[in-house]
């Protein structure tokens, strides 16, 4: 029970860091959304964010998977007092991601013209494939701000994620709405950020860990190691950006960009979902190699077991809410010109729920050291991904797209979540799982009840029926013990709740 706490403790403490950055920065990125969506036509919205999608798109094609090897094998290094191999690899990785990112851009800088008029239909988008072609290749320089996490320095590696955000926000503030320059000033405000967190990230790096910063031993050895652990993941992320980015891509082809727009206001606030509550798993994949390392796996597939379950039991409640009021919602924060994406929010929301599962999973599995397991796995997510959106979205368009991601991530959970139990041995929480299910289905039929008896403005209604609607699901859960005393009990050990709340709660799990 001890090595159970004190590793939930040190989960606990990492990711509160990280989700309050990832909040933050959440809610900026939202305000920025907002004031783009408000600034711009919906036709210059969903231009801007087609060109950003496809330079993203190709944002893994350059760091080969050698950004996630980084972060597993830092620690390592740290044990063995290693310090030149840290710096090698760092080294080893940024000639990597600027070298391939100038490559790739090379084809946007030459051929701009004839990218804007094939892909986009338009030569507006020319200037904002240069600006940000610039900025994808600085971008090669968030790997600074990444080795913090190998380091598991979560409070600079915060830090500069949420700086990142903030700048971007306050820079198109400037540029779009005081200086008027329109979609190229939001793309300038992404290029002049990446200059600035890339210096920030060297500094910082330099003033932390000074005895990394000597002279680079690049060997044969070093580079295989990296190499065999970077591969499989690299595999792996490519054909997870293809879930990410085909159904936008496919919608700018076969659809018009007003959908585009309308997708844009409903992918975001699904992703942000994931990112905040997907934050723990910062935290949780360097622990996954630590307790495989040590042969610990009993303590291993109970935390697993521990955090699937209550990830879905969580998350459940945050969903409803956007199922039930996904028209206010982007109301509220993109303006009434967007409603138009309102049942593409309603299933992508959903699918958050999944998506986490996912990523537990993922985690697992390459923290355990088979990232070809989750290579294949999500090449079969990806096939299906692609198939659908080319049969859905010339028909359904956004909804096509949405209900493919939902489809897409239920696949990979289940196969997921075989090899997981396959190599790891933990028990799959079927009664928790089937008892939050029911209990969502009956606080959603609340939810609706609710909204048809109370007459209140939007705000107003969507804040009290959440705090209704949460208590209610909460109920249920301690009722049917979905959430048991023995639950509330280690949790009680490992977050730091105020002792005369924790008593109620688990008084109330008693009855």
């Amino acid at each position: 029970m001890a090595d159970s706490v004190a590793y939930g403790k040190r989960l606990v403490k990492g990711s509160t860091i990280v989700f309050t950055a990832f909040v933050l920065s959440g809610f900026i990125g939202l305000l920025l959304r907002m004031f783009l969506a408000r600034s711009l036509t919906v036709a210059e919205y969903g231009l801007f964010y087609a060109v950003f999608v496809l330079i993203s798109f190709f944002e893994l094609f350059r760091g080969l998977g050698f950004d996630t090897a980084l972060v597993k094998y830092i620690p390592e290094f740290v044990v063995k007092r290693q310090f030149s191999k840290i710096k090698s690899s760092i080294d080893l990785v940024l000639l990597l991601r600027i070298g391939i990112g100038f490559l790739i851009m090379s084809v946007f800088f030459i051929f701009p013209g004839q990218i804007s008029s094939a892909v986009f239909k338009t030569t507006a988008a020319v200037p904002l494939l240069l600006i940000l072609g610039i900025w994808f290749i600085l971008m090669g320089f968030s790997t600074l701000t990444n080795t913090f996490r190998g380091f598991q320095n979560m409070p600079v590696y915060a830090s500069l994620k949420f700086l990142d955000n903030f700048l971007v926000f306050f820079l198109a503030l400037l540029m779009v709405g005081y200086l008027g320059l329109g979609v190229v000033g939001a793309a300038y405000a992404y290029l002049f950020t990446a200059f600035v967190i890339a210096v920030l990230g060297f500094f910082a790096l330099r003033w932390k860990y000074p005895k990394i910063f000597r002279r680079p031993q690049m060997t044969r050895s070093l580079v295989k190691k990296l190499s065999a652990f970077a591969f499989p993941v690299f595999l792996t992320s490519v054909v997870g950006l293809v879930i990410g980015y085909m159904d936008t891509l496919m919608l700018t082809m076969f659809r018009s960009l007003q959908e585009v727009g309308y997708y844009q206001t409903a992918r975001p606030m699904s992703d942000m979902l994931f990112s905040v509550a997907g934050s723990v798993l910062i935290v949780f994949f360097p622990m996954v190699s630590e307790l495989w390392a040590k042969h610990e796996k009993k303590l291993l597939k109970n935390m697993v077991r521990f955090l699937m379950k209550f990830s879905f039991i969580l998350a459940i409640p945050v969903v409803l809410i956007f199922v039930a009021f996904p028209e206010t919602i982007i109301r509220i924060f993109f303006g009434a010109d967007y409603v138009a994406g309102a049942v593409a929010l309603q299933i992508l929301s959903v699918m958050t729920i999944f998506h986490l599962m996912t990523g537990i999973l993922n985690s697992t599995l390459a923290g355990i050291g088979k990232p070809a397991v989750t290579t294949a796995i999500t090449s079969v997510m990806a096939v299906f991904n692609f198939i659908f959106n080319l049969v859905l979205i010339p028909v359904y368009g956004i909804v096509g797209a949405a209900f493919t991601s939902l489809a897409s991530y239920m696949v990979g959970t289940v196969l997921l979540f075989y090899y997981t139990r396959k190599f790891v041995g933990f028990s799959f929480p079927a009664a928790p799982f089937a008892k939050s299910m029911a209990g969502g289905i009956l606080t959603l039929l609340f939810i609706f009840g609710l909204k048809s008896l109370l007459a209140l403005p939007p705000v107003y209604m969507v804040a009290v029926i959440g705090i209704l609607s949460f208590a209610f699901y909460a109920s249920w859960a301690l009722a049917t013990k979905a959430v048991t005393r023995d639950d509330l009990n280690l949790i009680a050990r490992i977050v730091p709740v105020p002792n005369r709340i924790m008593k109620v709660i688990i008084k109330l799990a008693r009855h």
